[in-house]
């Protein structure tokens, strides 16, 4: 009984510690289109992502300097990091200009 209830607190603990994470997934495209909370970016593979982003998201240079977020124009080219269950679901937690 004692060992039943042992392997159920355990498999709880794994279950509850893989409910919060996040695959990394890292975005290569232009640019499509900018919204306050949203970047949406045109990948080389064709689609069209919609990453959230928020105001303190680092945009940086090809060196990691962080720059201004001004800096983002449509049609710039970019890498973006970002945090999220899939593709549908992502958050951006670095934006690279790669011409800068």
């Amino acid at each position: 009984m004692r060992s039943w209830l042992l392997a159920i607190a355990l498999a709880l603990a794994a279950a509850v510690a893989t409910a919060g994470a996040h695959e990394k997934f890292k975005i290569v495209g232009k640019v499509a289109g900018l919204k306050k909370d949203e970047i949406a970016v045109k990948a080389i593979d064709g689609a069209t992502y919609e990453i959230d982003m928020h105001e303190d998201t680092p945009v940086t240079d090809k060196q990691h300097k962080k720059i201004s977020q001004a800096e983002l124009k449509v049609g710039a080219n970019v890498v973006v990091l970002a945090l999220g269950h899939d593709m549908f679901d992502l958050e951006a937690y670095e934006i690279q200009l790669v011409e800068r």
